[in-house]
């Protein structure tokens, strides 16, 4: 098992470092810290005001980056995600993954497209170019997310402002206007749409999506509106928008069906506007924004980084991969005060180093970007209750972070090993107050979710935060990181079917778009009615029996794919006319829980009665810990939906070798 697979996960956020330039960018130095009022300045470097340039969108990278190093800040891995390392040539075994982050890896919980390589033999290969990777979602009209782009959780900079060398590596002399003027060609990995009538990107209509110091530094930030933005292709309005400065009118691209969802065959249609530039109407007027000449106020913008602002990008991501909020009355930290960034600070011994905005983080199963930086800087609970690293960042936190050595002596006299061998977070991590996803379901073309608080179908992509009830995650037994061995510790299981192309390195993935038109052209597929979060019932087409996944591989291989094979418990294949399982088992991936430690008078601890009787919340034999079921077999499951039994579902205990709970005793 390789290292850290199931240890912390990280929670990013970014910080301005001390570096600024008296009278411009900063006001006083400590406690009284304020920036200074700024100028606007657009794309080309001139100011912005009610008298010049009043129509342009300001450009964070001319206009934040006068004072602040702007090529430094943006190697942070937060910017970057992989695209600094990133080649087509990345893994030549498997040569769809271009990277070691989310640009350029497939992760297909997080998101189901894949950005494509820079250079392409045909069109089936491309999945989402740069151009539609970056803005290729949809926002119904009340803004609720029918499908997320990946540039919505990105800050900017990094891939969303340059493209690639012909060898697919990161090209920093150009930004991808520049690159797009001398590029016609529809297998461009950077410079070509699914979407546009021709099939090229439209940068110069678009403008590219510079790094938005405004998303961590201003607390009044408006993710929403940003990223409505880009679904619309405003690219360069964007930051304009998200931080609230004004009205954009415009678009250059408009849904033709707004209401429309993935299985509408409009949901993705719309209208092209290549030869109208959107404009901004500006809130001048408004004296909490804006000074009476022009500047935006600096009192605005905050040194630190709220929780808030961690949680535009981080919030929806902890409901669905690990059922968490981060926020007081369900996390016991942030009740007590502590900010995202008491345990995520800036890696770095100087303030340059800081300035590179490398961020301290754990360790994630999912990613390796940045592996070296894995536990650098990071507060853990070990560290702060257990070696003194935890001080206090603001009135009113607690002065110490209790040692709970001596209490767990007490309720445990005779079975303090358990703390060696179960992580914090396996006993005071056990509420989970969001739904969370279990399985994903992608054999019709589409991303179909269902819960892990009870398997049911969602619609938003907020549907996962609210459960009814908070309900105890699964165990994993695995390394535990800083001061564990092998160790059990909370996790979400995720199980996904989907097709994809066999090769020598693995099994490449086949763009949805693909695999839906193939599910279209069939007749007579199953469906199951599967119950939805509103308690609605709900009929889903879905791919489920030996004959119907023989059709859909053959159905694959007339569109041009080949060496077809379905990947669910284990990969199908057809082999002398006869559809064939694979004979290893796949296993489910794993998302630990980090976060979201109950307080204690939630009274949600496992084994919060001491011995004996607390011993019985995971030895007693219906008890979650060892008891607790698992879908091992997604596509069995479905088939029988909702029934929980073998041999679909599985109490958990049967991976570590175990079908009876031990006794306490």
């Amino acid at each position: 098992m390789r290292k850290g697979r199931f240890t912390f996960a990280f929670l990013a956020v970014l910080l301005f470092p001390p570096m600024m330039t008296p009278g411009i960018c900063a006001a006083g130095r400590g406690a009284d810290w304020t920036h200074g009022d700024v100028w606007l300045k657009n794309g080309l470097g001139e100011r912005i005001f009610p008298r010049q340039n009043q129509s342009d969108p300001y450009s964070p990278k001319k206009t934040c980056g006068i004072c602040h190093g702007y090529a430094t800040i943006t190697k942070g891995y937060h910017f970057q995600q992989g695209f600094d390392v990133m080649s087509d040539r990345y893994d030549p075994g498997r040569p769809w993954v271009l990277s070691p982050g989310m640009y350029g890896k497939w992760l297909p919980f997080s998101a189901a497209g894949r950005a494509s390589a820079k250079k392409n033999p045909d069109i089936r290969r491309i999945d989402l170019s740069a151009y539609d990777w970056i803005g290729g979602g949809k926002l119904n009209p009340a803004k609720k997310i029918k499908s997320s782009a990946c540039g919505w959780c990105h800050p900017g900079g990094g891939p969303l402002e340059y493209g690639r060398t012909k060898e697919g590596r990161a090209d920093l002399y150009r930004n991808l206007v520049e690159a797009e003027a001398g590029c016609a060609n529809p297998l461009d990995g950077d410079l070509s749409s699914r979407f546009t009538p021709d099939g090229l990107s439209r940068f110069r209509a678009s403008g590219v999506v510079e790094a938005d110091c405004l998303i961590c530094h201003l607390p009044a930030y408006r993710m929403g509106e940003r990223n409505g933005q880009l679904s619309l292709r405003n690219y360069r309005w964007a930051a304009t928008a998200g931080a609230g400065l004004g009205m954009i009118k415009g678009a250059v691209f408009t849904h033709a069906a707004p209401d429309a969802g993935p299985d509408d065959p409009r949901f993705l249609v719309g209208n092209w506007d290549f030869s109208t530039r959107p404009a901004v109407t500006y809130e001048w007027g408004d004296r909490r924004l804006f000074t009476a000449e022009g500047r935006f106020r600096g009192s605005l913008i905050s040194r630190s980084v709220a929780p808030r602002n961690c949680l535009q990008c981080h919030g929806e991501g902890d409901w669905k991969n690990t059922g968490t909020i981060n926020a007081a009355p369900h996390d016991a930290h942030a009740k007590a005060g502590l900010k995202c960034t008491d345990c995520h600070p800036l890696v770095g011994r100087t303030a340059e180093e800081r300035l590179s905005h490398q961020i301290a983080k754990g360790f994630s199963p999912q990613t390796n970007v940045r592996d070296d930086l894995d536990g650098v800087g990071m507060r853990t609970c070990v560290g702060c209750h257990k070696e003194g690293l935890y001080s206090p960042t603001a009135k009113g936190m607690p002065k110490a972070a209790p040692d709970p050595e001596r209490r767990h002596a007490e309720k445990f006299p005779k079975a303090t090993f358990h703390t060696a061998i179960i992580t914090c977070n396996g006993c005071h991590a056990t509420a989970r107050p969001a739904r969370g996803m279990a399985l994903l379901d992608l054999s019709a073309g589409e991303e179909r979710g269902f819960t892990a608080e009870g398997f049911e179908t969602v619609t938003w992509a907020d549907d996962y935060e609210w459960a009814r009830t908070p309900w105890q995650p699964w165990t994993a037994r695995a390394p535990g990181g800083k001061g564990y061995g092998e160790a059990y510790l909370p996790h979400l299981p995720k199980r996904v079917q989907w097709f994809g192309e066999r090769t020598a390195g693995g099994v490449r993935p086949i763009p949805l778009r693909h695999v839906q038109a193939a599910f279209r052209g069939l007749k007579g597929i199953s469906t199951i009615e599967t119950l939805r979060v509103d308690g609605a019932k709900v009929k889903k087409p879905a791919i489920l029996t030996d004959k119907e996944i023989a059709r859909m591989i053959g159905a694959l291989t007339e569109a041009g794919f080949r060496e077809v094979v379905f990947v669910a418990d284990r990969r199908y294949e057809i082999s002398r006319g006869k559809l064939v399982a694979g004979k290893d088992l796949i296993p489910a991936a794993s998302y630990p829980v980090a976060h979201g430690v109950v307080p204690l008078e939630r009274g949600a601890a496992l084994g919060r009665r001491g011995a004996p009787g607390g011993c019985l919340d995971c030895h007693d034999a219906d008890a979650p810990f060892f008891a607790k079921t698992e879908v091992v077999n997604i596509r069995e499951f479905l088939s029988h939906y909702p029934e929980l039994k073998g041999p679909q579902a599985l109490p958990q205990m049967n991976e570590w070798g175990i079908t009876r709970v031990p006794p306490s005793q």
